[in-house]
């Protein structure tokens, strides 16, 4: 077990130490495109429903330090409680990488949307608020990321509560 432990430990120092020389060769242009599970619940008025859906998000913009990103993010649920509706936010993102570990530590402040997506008889109505989120996640390869968000947007009258989880490649 002790050996077990020591391999373990070397493992985890080499790839804290290859990490950190790898963020700092990383400058400018940034895209990323995220995929994975989420859950989307609503609250108006009296009425909750929670569903499972598709998670997806993007990101465009520009590693502008050794550490930190900003960009523009896209983050969408998209669900089906009676029709299809695309749940989520429109904003601008802030991500910092740790210079010593593979961690992203990340957050975002913009427009949260609730949009149904169908092509007659919708019995959802769109909605527009206020938004943010945050998450954290771990480079596991080079430029792909495994993370967790959580996502608070206030569309109209509704509430909705996003968890989600995924598995992101990023371009510098």
């Amino acid at each position: 077990m002790r050996g077990m432990m020591a391999v373990a430990t070397i493992v985890a120092t080499l790839a804290l130490v290859s990490a950190s020389d790898l963020f700092a060769q990383r400058r400018g242009f940034i895209f990323g495109f995220g995929l994975g599970p989420g859950v989307t619940s609503e609250t108006q008025g009296g009425r909750k429903w929670s569903e499972w859906g598709l998670a997806t998000d993007l990101k465009i913009g520009a590693q502008v330090g050794k550490s930190v990103q900003v960009y523009y993010l896209g983050r969408t649920n998209w669900v089906t409680p009676s029709d299809l509706v695309a749940a989520g936010i429109s904003a601008l993102g802030v991500t910092y990488v740790l210079p010593t570990a593979p961690v992203h530590i990340s957050g975002g402040l913009g427009l949260a949307t609730f949009v149904p997506v169908c092509l007659s008889d919708c019995t959802a109505t769109e909605a527009y608020g206020f938004a943010l989120t945050g998450g954290i996640g771990w480079e596991f390869a080079d430029l792909w990321l495994l993370d967790f968000a959580l996502t608070y947007g206030a569309p109209g009258d509704n509430h909705l509560f996003t968890p989600r989880a995924g598995i992101s490649i990023l371009s510098h």
